[in-house]
């Protein structure tokens, strides 16, 4: 009888080990093995530790959102979509788009005759200063939070279609940051 309890022990010590240890052994297998695709909702690159102060710069709109862009030298039909994108997706924001500033930066070799235009187009003009030239180099539009985070980078796209996915993109990103926000 003594030898049924014991292999009726071990068969418990057995399964007991399992049920705590086999669930542990699949979570670190299912994350170390890139089977785990993150839940994040974000169609922009998040951006780390890059603000106006990081910069030393001033921030052209303090206490407000902001979605930024740098006008080159030549506005190609990219640069227009750009522009476009960027007019629409602040009059889609309806209500919200009182919290949103789009801005545009302007370096001294911005094409003039652009220039020109962006009062009429409801966009603002900011003068950029060499580290926000540099950090806007690699990106189309970047989202700003009203503390002067850098939030969200857009990279440049080519073609209309991919335009408007990325104006459909930057809208849901900024209807989120705006419902979560209490700022700005």
């Amino acid at each position: 009888m003594n030898s049924h309890n014991n292999g009726t022990a071990k068969r418990t010590l057995w399964l007991l080990l399992g049920a705590f240890i086999l669930p542990v052994v699949l979570a670190y297998l299912y994350l170390t093995q890139g089977w785990y695709q993150s839940g994040a909702t974000n169609k922009g690159q998040l951006l780390n530790n890059l603000s106006y102060q990081s910069l030393a710069v001033s921030n052209p709109a303090e206490r407000q959102w902001q979605v930024i862009t740098l006008l080159p030298a030549h506005c190609d039909s990219g640069c227009q979509d750009r522009l476009a994108t960027l007019r629409q997706t602040h009059i889609a924001l309806g209500r919200e788009q009182d919290r949103v500033v789009p801005l545009v930066y302007l370096t001294d070799q911005s094409d003039p005759d652009i220039r020109g235009e962006l009062a009429s187009q409801a966009l603002r003009a900011a003068g950029a200063e060499m580290p926000v030239q540099q950090a806007l180099a690699d990106v189309a539009m970047v989202v700003v939070d009203p503390l002067g985070q850098w939030v969200m980078a857009y990279p440049a796209v080519q073609g209309t279609e991919a335009q408007i996915q990325q104006g459909r993109d930057l809208l849901s990103d900024l209807r989120k940051l705006l419902k979560l926000s209490r700022i700005g």
